[in-house]
């Protein structure tokens, strides 16, 4: 199980470094709206929310107080370190004609017709957080098949969740 669930990750994550596309054309996408930026500590508020809550009470973890505070911990580092790893790989692409690095991060979020949320999003979740927070709490659940289904299930929800509601509230055009 283990060596099927490593050679998965990997291969999500060699996937999305090699069918990587980039274009640096002269582009005249604006926001109608404001940029999904505006949204993204409310999307991470959410989504910490459900997946803090679900997986501590869906996941057969025990009650400890100790372990709820730790697990609670590691969420949110890998959810924090899954939203803003897109932004940090897209201002080191723009970074070669930004300048500096301050200009390439403000040009990763309002440049271009980018959400926060696209597909790759969803593979970059499940390979960064479903194994660090599963791999963390795999000694401290009851049963570990319904641990990684429930931290894959709110992971899914959660993106899903975030996805349409930046697609509802900003838009743009070319």
């Amino acid at each position: 199980m283990k060596k099927l669930f490593s050679k998965t990750v990997l291969i999500l994550l060699l996937v999305s470094l090699i069918f990587q596309t980039s274009v640096y054309a002269n582009s005249s996408w604006q926001w109608l709206t404001s940029s999904p930026k505006e949204i993204l500590p409310l999307a991470i508020a959410i989504t910490l929310f459900i997946e803090i809550i679900g997986i501590s009470f869906l996941g057969g973890l025990g009650k400890r107080l100790s372990l709820a505070i730790k697990g609670a911990l590691i969420i949110i580092g890998a959810n924090i370190a899954s939203f803003f790893l897109p932004y940090v790989f897209r201002a080191l692409s723009f970074q070669s004609f930004s300048g500096s690095w301050s200009h390439a991060w403000y040009d990763a979020f309002s440049s271009g017709p980018y959400y926060i949320i696209l597909l790759g999003y969803l593979f970059l979740t499940v390979a960064l957080e479903v194994p660090v927070i599963y791999y963390y709490l795999l000694n401290y659940t009851k049963n570990k098949r319904v641990l990684l289904t429930v931290i894959i299930s709110v992971n899914v929800l959660t993106t899903l969740i975030v996805a349409v509601m930046e697609r509802m509230m900003f838009h743009g055009q070319w």
